[in-house]
């Protein structure tokens, strides 16, 4: 695999795991203000996806890449 390629790659799995996220959000907040709407729980679900996340860009990004 090239290093075009694998940089492509990187980037189609940064946007699926985003994808993911976001329509899980959504989804969890409709849930929430159906059940229990005077608390906003979906928040905490929002927050703990968010730590994977930023990894997640890190990687893409490359950040924890070393210089070759």
């Amino acid at each position: 695999m090239s290093d075009a390629e694998r940089r492509a790659a990187l980037r189609r799995g940064l946007r699926l795991h985003v994808l993911v996220a976001l329509v899980s959000t959504m989804a969890l907040i409709g849930v929430n203000f159906l059940t229990t709407p005077s608390y906003p729980w979906w928040m905490w679900v929002a927050v703990a996806w968010g730590a994977p996340l930023a990894i997640h860009v890190a990687i893409a990004m490359e950040i924890f890449r070393g210089r070759d």
